[in-house]
């Protein structure tokens, strides 16, 4: 786990998080960079298939051939897309599907705790119910957390790479877990143009209201000089093609495809390029500014892609 310098004395990011808080200091953290890009070449996995079990059973096998989430580590912070009162079907969450086959795969890799924060659009009772996902995670032991009644757990945070988004209250579960994953789904979205990997951080702050008023491109990008998780997983099983973010959409393709990367900025800009139209991918700006950043990969000619079927 990294270590953060505090009062003279080293001490763990989670201890920092925690004295920070309670003297009211304004975080100034490095990144969550466990396997942050350096901007040079990406690994990224396209799993393709009807079973969605199977898919996030091989992601989770890749995942364990190239470092798992970190030695020891024993908890950990999964941010899904579960924003809307909508089902399934429909694609404006996270399929219930891939979260419960991730969270088995959790618990027989013994990990202690896993914890599902989302501050929702839609109101989180209706929401979570209608997403499936809140019932796959009680089957499952996880807890997901309303992060709209969970004031309480955003922390200021200073953003010291940031362009627009200088600081944010980002919630501290996924400042303090050892470990992030972001499973976000594949989508058009009326503002942004796309929200996949990047963009679905919006749920884990508290004033999302700010990036729309300041450049949201740019924040967008912001962030993912903060929150870089382990892995991205993003759910490309079907995509809202139109209508996003909550839809329903006139068209919703079917790629059946999962796309996993450590680097989230190369995940976005592969799942963008080519499952999505250049009119609609074009007009994501926060990837290339991503990139240029260096917060991560852009640039498909500089990615490894593996491409598996299950």
């Amino acid at each position: 786990m990294r270590k953060n310098s505090y009062s003279g004395k080293t001490i763990s990011r989670r201890t920092f998080i925690k004295a920070s808080v309670a003297t009211g200091m304004l975080l100034s953290l490095d990144p969550i960079d466990v396997y942050a890009a350096d901007g040079t070449g990406a690994d990224v996995w396209v799993v393709t298939g009807a079973d969605k079990a199977k898919l996030m059973r091989k992601c989770l096998e890749i995942i364990q051939q190239n470092g798992g989430f970190g030695i020891g580590v024993k908890n950990l912070a999964l941010k899904v897309n579960a924003g809307w009162d909508r089902k399934p079907e429909d694609g404006a969450n996270t399929h219930p599907e891939l979260v419960d086959a991730f969270l088995k795969g959790c618990k027989e890799a013994g990990m202690a705790k896993v914890v599902l924060p989302e501050f929702s659009c839609h109101p989180a009772q209706k929401t979570f119910m209608a997403s499936g996902i809140f019932e796959v995670a009680k089957k499952n032991g996880a807890e997901m957390i309303d992060l709209g009644t969970d004031k309480s757990s955003f922390v200021k945070t200073s953003l010291p790479k940031a362009v627009s988004l200088k600081e944010a209250e980002v919630s501290k579960y996924f400042l303090e877990s050892y470990a992030v994953v972001n499973m976000p789904v594949a989508k058009h979205h009326s503002a942004a143009s796309l929200t996949m990997a990047m963009k679905n951080w919006m749920g884990a702050v508290k004033d999302r209201g700010f990036w729309h008023k300041n450049n949201l491109h740019q924040c967008i990008a912001d962030i993912a000089t903060l929150i870089k998780p382990q892995w991205t997983i993003i759910d490309a099983t079907r995509t809202m093609m139109d209508s996003g973010p909550q839809g329903p959409a006139k068209v919703l393709n079917t790629p059946n495809c999962v796309i996993l990367s450590k680097d989230q900025v190369a995940a976005d800009a592969y799942t963008a390029k080519t499952l999505f139209p250049e009119s609609i991918w074009s007009k994501a700006l926060y990837i290339k500014i991503a990139g240029e950043m260096k917060s991560g990969v852009a640039d498909l000619d500089k990615m490894t892609i593996k491409k598996l079927e299950v």
